[in-house]
């Protein structure tokens, strides 16, 4: 049985205002279900994510995997988040 908290990653970029209420959903989200959140903005130096994601900002890829984009259905990513928390447990 694994203990490990999942890793959630938000590709996100500046002066995105569905970034900033992205974020905000995250965390009320974390409160319910822990995970561990990487932000990673797509413009950043050496980032290669601008091209896949420059019209899809935010993102939340958990496992390499497109979660969500857009906009966070916080009951659906909290669904989401439990099936992963099951799965890692077998």
């Amino acid at each position: 049985m694994s203990s490990a908290l999942l890793r959630l990653t938000l590709f996100t970029k500046t002066n995105c205002g569905l970034c900033t209420t992205a974020k905000e959903a995250l965390t009320r989200v974390q409160a319910k279900v822990p995970f561990h959140l990487d932000q990673i903005d797509i413009y950043a130096p050496g980032q290669e994510a601008a091209q896949k994601y420059m019209f899809d900002v935010p993102v939340v890829e958990l496992d390499g995997r497109v979660a969500m984009m857009h906009r966070i259905d916080e009951p659906k990513l909290i669904d989401i988040l439990h099936d992963a928390q099951k799965k890692s447990q077998k």
